[in-house]
């Protein structure tokens, strides 16, 4: 037995002086290092022979730490402690370490035992990310004022409220339609700054957007101008917006002055003008949902990663792969966020001139802007789309798809099916011209309505879901301004071994 313990002895010295980490010992009365492993000796340029005359002042430096004498003090309260101290080799080589230590006593002698790994190459790497993150942080700051400038200086009328309907914000187009400045409104209801008979409106249509019933929302009111006591007539497009868990946090508004168009509309004339004003309302609308579609993801990730790097920070426990995968999820977060700007901003450029591009772009634009309105969805993309240069007005032929594809949408949303799938088919027809087919899996369009579906103001949806332009003026571009022709048809097709009936538009352009 005794020989078994010598080796065993032996083998546990052994271990410890090739151990891969820094251990050594530390008499506290002498501060004297009494023992030191063999990592210790490289790292800090010694020889055994030499630690008779090491004291731990020359290699922690206390200009550099917390005097040695209060970690004593410490250890002689808690009897073990973590520390974070720099330390310098026989040359003059800077080191941090991290050190768990252990008051010890031996022979009524007190001995501070220390187990220490090298951080140096951590902490410069988290400095280095630390200035990256405040970097990217300045970053999403400035996105932040662009998107406060863009949303107070926007010629249309916007306004936000919270959950209870307190007004949280307005642009100067609100403030000039209400004749109601911001600080005038601010965490104040409808009742306190409008009529009785608008407020009432208001706050039941408010309502339906807050439970999700209406959302987006379009109605028909009136605006009270304060400053010169008139009514105006509006439109009002609502929509909610969410917290990171996709909670109600409240709503944001937009007000559309429709006044002269209420006027013009008797006038049969001055019919395209009004139709035209009520569609650049629909599209914003559009739009705002699909930024909501589009923002609300990387906007969570953002949050749950900042809020993941302060709770592991504060309790001590954040880990350099974790801040390092963090940070990458922010990263890529405001890359997202960066990118719908442009993608958003580029769809509502107006060109009124032909310009020459491929169809396969102009699809991968559009199918950009809806994709996460179709994920959420669950709707489904066939494409067989051909590579063909056209020359023609973009955004118009942009807007033309956008609107088929949400009236499919629209159309799939309200079935409960498997695979819902909208079908997209573009080629070279005949020699000088292009042909678009968009199909779904909807059940096709009544046939008793299915001829009246270009007509001004006519829609199969609820008032509160549709303006009946949509189709219109889809129509009215494709012949007017892209000098093609637009029909639309059912079909019944069988697709991975189903039989489906659904609505096909095809549209004719010149090349």
């Amino acid at each position: 037995m005794i020989e078994e313990t010598e080796i065993s002895l032996d083998c546990l010295s052994s271990l410890i002086f090739n151990a891969n980490d820094i251990i050594f010992i530390t008499d506290l009365d002498s501060k004297k290092v009494v023992y030191a492993n063999n990592l210790f000796l490289e790292k800090f340029e010694y020889t055994k022979d030499e630690l008779v005359h090491l004291d731990i002042s020359d290699i922690r430096k206390q200009k550099e730490n917390k005097p040695f004498n209060t970690l004593k003090k410490e250890l002689e309260t808690t009897k073990s402690s973590i520390t974070y101290a720099k330390y310098f080799s026989k040359s003059g080589n800077k080191y941090s370490l991290e050190s768990s230590n252990k008051l010890q006593k031996i022979n009524n002698k007190n001995y501070l035992v220390s187990i220490a790994r090298e951080i140096t190459e951590k902490l410069e790497k988290e400095f280095l990310i630390k200035k990256e993150l405040n970097i990217k942080i300045a970053e999403i700051e400035n996105q932040k004022i662009f998107l406060n400038t863009l949303l107070k200086n926007n010629p249309t009328a916007i306004f936000y409220k919270n959950i209870h309907g307190k007004y949280l914000g307005c642009n100067k187009a609100w403030e000039k339609l209400t004749g109601i400045k911001e600080d005038e409104v601010l965490e104040k209801s409808v009742f306190d700054i409008v009529p009785k008979d608008i407020a009432k409106i208001y706050f039941e249509e408010d309502k339906k957007v807050f439970s999700l019933e209406e959302s987006p929302q379009i109605y028909q009111a009136e605006v009270y101008n304060k400053s010169i006591d008139k009514r105006f007539d509006v439109v009002f497009y609502k929509s909610a917006y969410f917290d990171a868990k996709g909670e109600v946090l409240g709503l944001i508004g937009v007000v559309i002055d429709v006044t002269q168009v209420m006027k013009l509309e008797k006038e049969k004339e001055k019919k395209e003008k009004i139709i035209y004003q009520q569609s650049k309302m629909a599209a914003m609308g559009e739009m705002i949902e699909n930024i909501a579609h589009q923002w609300r993801q990387p906007l969570s990730t953002m949050t749950v990663s900042a809020s993941g790097i302060k709770m592991q920070k504060e309790f001590g426990i954040l880990k350099d792969e974790s801040l390092s995968e963090f940070i990458e999820a922010i990263l890529e977060s405001s890359k997202h966020l960066s990118q719908t700007i442009d993608d958003f901003r580029n769809f509502f450029k107006t060109t009124k001139y032909e310009e020459i591009f491929n169809i396969k772009n102009i699809f991968n634009k559009t199918l950009v802007l809806l994709s996460s309105k179709f994920k959420n969805r669950n709707i489904k993309i066939e494409q067989d789309i051909q590579s063909v240069e056209i020359k023609s007005l973009q955004n118009e032929l942009i807007h033309v798809i956008l609107n088929i594809l949400n009236n499919s949408n629209d159309a799939l949303e309200k079935l409960d099916i498997e695979e819902k799938t909208i079908f997209i088919k573009s080629e070279k027809y005949l020699t000088n011209k292009l042909k678009i087919e968009i199909s779904d899996n909807a059940g096709g369009i009544n046939e008793n309505i299915i001829f009246k579906i270009f007509d001004p103001y006519f829609t199969t949806k609820h008032q509160s879901q549709g303006t009946g332009i949509g189709l219109y003026m889809t129509k009215e571009i494709v012949n007017k301004h892209l000098n093609g022709s637009i029909d639309v048809k059912n079909i019944d097709f069988s697709y991975k071994e189903k039989n489906y009936t659904g609505a096909k538009f095809t549209i004719i352009l010149p090349i």
